[in-house]
């Protein structure tokens, strides 16, 4: 006798029970829980089942936050707020979210005495959180249409639904945050209305969580890793929903991070969440400049590292520095060191909706002084530090730089700050001082300031905050970058110093003399006969533009590409403007189709300074006015469109945010910030990309290291930018060999891939597939081989696309010459898997994730050298994926199949996929259907049944459940899918229909149809009340039916059941539809 289980035994936690903890987590945080179902429409709180508003919480809300508001302009203010204006999903979110920080401001009333008033009414209190209601409610059923779903928790403040939380099972395989982010994206599109006040959106498997809006694409989803003081938790500490949640959800915090810590970007149908790291440096950058305002005016400096955000960083900053009363009113000015940084960036502010005054771009130096010199409150103003140099009169004078403003309501907020910028003794630091001797100064920079560069921190001030490469990389705010080195040789003669020459090169001429200018041209034709002698540019190219066919086709099931749009981008630099044009010419060669006149066309681009009045023919011939620029750099950022390789001297190196760019071709000796600036580029995040590459043609190593000692201690250790290519080697070898130790007790592979057959690529890859297949059978399905294989082969193909290239890549597979092809193999075979796995969700009803879609909509890949992904219906045998055309003879061929596993799979999940249509609102028959296919499945993963045996009885089902739909037709007269529904609910239990007979149970599912329409309310499931007389009224028709007592309180417990499932469709504004 087996002893009973101890009742304080704990089982792996459900996907309710992570549901739970988080509900209960949010009551300690002062939010009130509650279920859903005592708050739907007819309970007085919500008008529809589309709509998530509460009524009552937001009148009275409105009500004690603008007092003065009569009962006329109270009623005008909730029309504003809760009318929907269009179908546009964001657009409608956009104009709630104006509602909540700014107020209403499109109400008129007059007063008693006549008087005409046009208040702003607030709906949340932002300066007392604890003046606001907060509500966080479980199981909120949301229904429009045939659309019926349940969101997890939703949380109000004020009766506006602000945020929205999708909770999976962190041990389901299929419960993934990727999936959870499909799924929102499915409400969004379902429930539009749903969304309209929705500020955050949260993902969470109680062990990872990740959190966004519900226009954040799923990889710029971020943890909330940090805890109440901004330090980071290491997840094993701490469950990462439990950290989300108190690091998001805190009242105060999150009020403020919706008010201030949200950024819509119109033109590109943005909506910016900060991040955890941004929220917390931008917090306290904000609190620096108040303190330095006070005393010496140096803020600080923040260091987030390229990649992370920065920009936006400066936008958040910005806005709250601008809205502090304690800084009256002050004036920003913006400086970068170059004009294309200055336009970058300026755009980057234009374009966020959040600042509260439109930024200003100074164009002159005289602008720039008149306008410091006049305006006394307010203003962005952007400028180059160049322009606070001295005019020629002053600097032949030996004067100091004229006085703009002696007011201490100046923030000045520098980008990338450093020494060879900002020389405090005779530069423009100094010049900025002379100009504004009591502004406040605060830097961000995405490079660390050396030990050298001093001066910098005593123009600025200390750190304010630190975000190293590897905290980026690990919060999957950048990618990795690995360096290939692919050096094509210089002839230098031994007095040549090609670094120096580069840094005088590149300097910019305006405002030197005859002499020094002399000097600098003379440096760039030093440079053009070094890097751009005409047996190196043709060598260089060659392998260019091998290397980038190779890549660029291997990096496609990651990027992807659409018909018009190119997988992935790269960028050329080069060592001056005029191997920028050489090389262009030499690749016209290899392509000619490539060019085109046209600057909104073409595969390659040249973006370089140029100046039309001394330019040569050879480089105005590349020349873009700045409106044709920002297209070239606007293609570059669009990853629909056909540019490809964007050629650069000096121009786009830092500052430059284009996430489809993963490769960068580095022909120029760049070093230290230059160069980890300018390595930046390929870090952003983008789609599936995990890793960008630098191939250096210059020689870079060397440079690379000197450059990392610069940085953190675990930035030296984990060479996040920069990482040398053969650890990458190591691990495409390492994932190669655990990949062949998981296939080492499955079908000989190898030796069906030596059959001298057309098929025997995919045969081979068919019979792993049906082993990895079988061995999902175990419990613990993350154990299996199927797992295991499908997340190393991922790996593998992620480093087979970094080191396909690479020359000693066949000195990783000493004495196997078909390496090439077994790599080629097992992509094939995980490109199997993802469309088994697409093929479940679907049949099961689910949103397939982004990442799948995207990588079975790129199996085209010259990874993969068969014809893409075989349909596995077909290879299972079934011609077409519709169950009507089983019989005998297809049986017998099922049966007989090589991959039976894949035969019954692919069985499985048409049946899975008719019974969703079939049964979808009929709960019994569902039921059935949905424990007899679980059944069949757990008896065959026992081994109880054979493959023929399952694959028998998976057709006899699933003939029944095809013919289901027809049951009610031997019905007289014939039962519809309503009254079909209601027999089915009477005549499941016990004895019911042998005692009665089926046509006395119809007649019983007919008036059941009848006396529920005619007594149904609109408030039915929230009113307990309501619910008592339905049943009464069941209750009464079963006797009058002499229904069986015994069954009856489980028929009348399933009539209920069902009514609630036809609720969307049955109870509508109070009638019966």
């Amino acid at each position: 006798m087996i002893p009973p289980l101890p009742s304080t035994l704990n089982f792996r936690p459900l996907e309710a029970d992570w549901e739970i903890l988080a509900h209960d987590e949010l009551a300690e945080l002062g939010w009130e829980p509650a279920h859903g179902n005592e708050f739907t429409p007819g309970s007085g709180h919500r008008k529809s089942w589309a709509d998530l508003i509460l009524y009552p919480d937001l009148r009275e809300a409105i009500e004690r936050l603008n007092p003065a508001l009569p009962p006329d302009a109270v009623r005008d203010a909730m029309d504003h707020a809760t009318r929907v204006h269009s179908k546009d999903t964001y657009e409608e979110n956009r104009a709630a979210h104006r509602n909540l920080v700014e107020g209403i401001r499109s109400v008129t009333y007059t007063d008693q005495f006549g008087g005409s008033h046009n208040p702003t009414i607030r709906l949340i209190d932002f300066t007392t959180p604890d003046n606001n209601t907060y509500r966080a409610h479980r199981q909120v059923t949301v229904i429009l249409g045939e659309h019926n779903r349940r969101f997890d928790l939703v949380l109000y403040v004020n009766g506006l639904p602000l945020a929205v939380l999708e909770i999976k099972r962190g041990g389901d395989e299929n419960s993934t945050l990727d999936n959870a982010h499909a799924q929102i994206g499915w409400y969004v599109s379902e429930f539009p209305t749903a969304f309209r006040y929705n500020a955050v959106v949260l993902l969470s498997d109680g062990i990872t969580a990740k959190y966004g809006t519900p226009f954040t694409p799923f990889e710029h989803y971020a943890p909330w890793n940090l805890d109440e003081e901004g330090k980071r938790v290491d997840s094993f500490r701490e469950p990462a929903q439990k950290l989300a949640l108190h690091g998001l959800f805190a009242q105060a915090r999150f009020l403020h991070i919706v008010e201030r810590f949200i950024n819509f970007v119109p033109s590109k149908r943005m909506k910016r969440i900060a991040k955890p790291h941004q929220f917390f440096a931008v917090t306290r950058a904000v609190r620096a400049v108040r303190k330095a305002a006070e005393t010496d005016g140096r803020a600080g400096v923040v260091w987030h590292t390229q990649g992370s955000g920065k920009s936006e960083e400066m936008v958040l900053a910005s806005n709250l520095i601008m809205r502090d009363p304690l800084l009256l009113n002050p004036t920003i000015i913006v400086i970068t060191d170059r004009n294309d940084l200055d336009d970058q960036l300026y755009s980057t502010f234009q374009e966020s909706e959040i600042l509260p005054e439109e930024p200003q771009q100074i164009l002159s130096r005289a602008e720039l002084r008149e306008e410091l010199t006049t305006k006394r409150t307010g203003g962005i103003l952007f400028t180059t530090l160049q322009k606070f140099g001295k005019t020629k009169e002053e600097r032949e004078s030996g004067t100091d730089h004229p006085l703009l403003s002696e007011r201490r309501n100046i923030i000045v907020v520098v980008d990338e700050a450093h020494r060879s910028h900002y020389d405090a003794l005779d530069g423009y630091a100094r010049h900025l001082r002379d100009a504004l001797p009591h502004a406040t100064m605060l830097a961000f920079t995405g490079t660390p300031i050396s030990e050298a560069d001093r001066d910098t921190r005593a123009v600025f001030g200390p750190d304010i905050d630190v975000y190293d490469l590897k905290r980026a990389a690990d919060d999957g705010a950048t990618v990795k970058v690995y360096h290939e080195s692919r050096v094509v040789e210089l002839i230098l003669d031994g007095k040549t110093n090609p670094e120096r020459i580069d840094e005088e090169a590149n300097r910019i001429t305006d405002g030197l003399d005859e002499t020094e200018r002399q000097r600098i041209e003379q440096h760039v034709a030093t440079m053009n006969a070094m890097y751009g002698a005409p047996a190196r540019i043709r060598d260089l190219v060659a392998d260019l533009v091998v290397h980038w066919e190779v890549r660029h086709e291997r990096m496609q099931p990651f990027v992807g590409a659409s018909e018009t749009g190119s997988p992935g981008k790269a960028m050329i630099v080069c060592a001056t403007r005029d191997i920028c044009v050489r090389v262009y010419d030499e690749l016209l060669k290899h392509h000619p189709e490539w060019h085109h006149d046209d600057p909104a066309k073409g595969v390659m681009k040249i973006v370089f300074s140029s100046d039309s009045r001394k330019d040569p023919e050879h480089l105005r011939t590349h020349a873009l006015h700045d409106s044709q620029r920002k297209a070239v750099i606007n293609r570059a950022k669009n990853p629909d469109d056909e540019l490809q390789l964007l050629i650069v001297n000096n121009m786009l190196l830092t500052g430059f945010d284009a996430p489809p760019i993963h490769t960068m071709y580095l022909d120029r000796p760049l070093k230290g910030a230059s160069l980890m600036q300018a390595l930046a580029r390929v870090n952003r995040r983008f789609r599936g990309k995990e890793d960008g590459l630098l191939v250096g043609y210059a020689p870079l190593t060397e440079k690379l290291q000197a450059a990392i000692e610069e940085y953190s201690a675990a930035d030296q250790q984990d060479q996040t930018l920069g990482q040398d290519l053969n650890r990458a080697l190591d691990e495409l070898r390492n994932e190669y060999d655990i990949i062949d130790a998981i296939l080492r007790d499955g079908p000989e592979w190898r030796e069906l891939l030596a059959v001298p057959s057309k098929t025997a690529f995919i045969d081979a890859a068919l019979a792993v597939a049906e082993y990895l297949l079988k061995s999902k059978k175990a419990e613990d399905v993350k154990q299996t081989p199927w797992y295991r294989f499908r997340e190393h082969a991922h790996r593998l193909e992620r480093f087979f696309a970094l080191t396909a290239n690479a020359a000693n890549l066949a000195e990783r597979f000493p004495g196997n010459p078909y390496w090439r092809r077994d790599i080629q193999f097992f992509v094939e075979v995980r490109a199997y898997m993802a469309k088994l796995d697409a093929m479940d969700r679907e049949a099961r009803g689910l949103p397939v994730a982004r990442d799948v879609e995207l990588y079975l909509a790129q199996l085209t890949s010259a990874v993969v050298e068969t014809k893409g992904v075989t349909d596995l219906f077909a290879e299972a045998g079934l011609e077409t994926a519709d169950l009507t055309h089983l019989n005998d003879a297809l049986v017998a061929k099922l049966a007989q199949s090589k991959t039976p596993h894949l035969a019954a799979e692919a069985l499985r999940r048409l049946i899975e996929k008719k019974m969703r249509e079939v049964t979808k609102l009929n709960i019994v028959r569902k039921t059935t259907f949905s424990e007899r296919l679980q059944d069949l499945m757990y008896r065959y993963m026992r081994e109880q049944l054979t493959s023929a045996e399952i694959i028998a009885k998976l057709v006899e089902l699933a003939k029944e459940i095809a013919s289901d739909h027809r049951r009610g037709e031997r019905f007289n007269p014939k039962l519809d899918w309503r009254e079909l529904a209601f027999y089915d609910a009477v005549a499941d239990h016990g004895t019911a229909r042998e005692l009665m007979g089926d046509e006395v149970l119809a007649t019983i599912a007919r008036d059941l149809v009848t006396q529920v329409q005619a007594n149904l309310k609109k408030d039915w499931i929230a009113r307990e009340s309501v619910r008592a007389r339905l049943r009464a009224t069941i209750k009464r028709l079963l006797a009058r039916y002499n229904y069986p007592p015994d069954q009856e309180a489980k028929a009348i417990d399933l009539v209920i059941r069902q009514v609630e499932h036809f609720a969307d469709i049955w109870s509508k504004d109070g009638r019966v539809t």
